[in-house]
């Protein structure tokens, strides 16, 4: 699991307890772990080189990018 705050919770990781899972935590940085985090590398990297400076912008080019538009 990564280290998010809410993930720490003493009342998640009770409820995890509870049904018999047992917590892995990752390393605070692993991005080959994490693939998430390639994506959001890829994101930012759109965003520098298509100049846009607004979410809605970004996730519009985000989305036909991905359609092949």
């Amino acid at each position: 699991m990564d280290n998010a705050a809410f993930h720490k919770r003493p009342d998640i990781q009770d409820l995890l307890s509870q049904h018999g899972h047992q917590i892995l935590w990752l390393p605070p940085y692993s991005p080959d772990l994490n693939p998430i985090e390639k994506m959001w590398a890829w994101v930012k990297a759109k965003r520098k080189k298509w100049l846009v400076n607004s979410i809605d912008k970004l996730f519009s080019r985000f989305f036909n990018e991905c359609m092949g538009n």
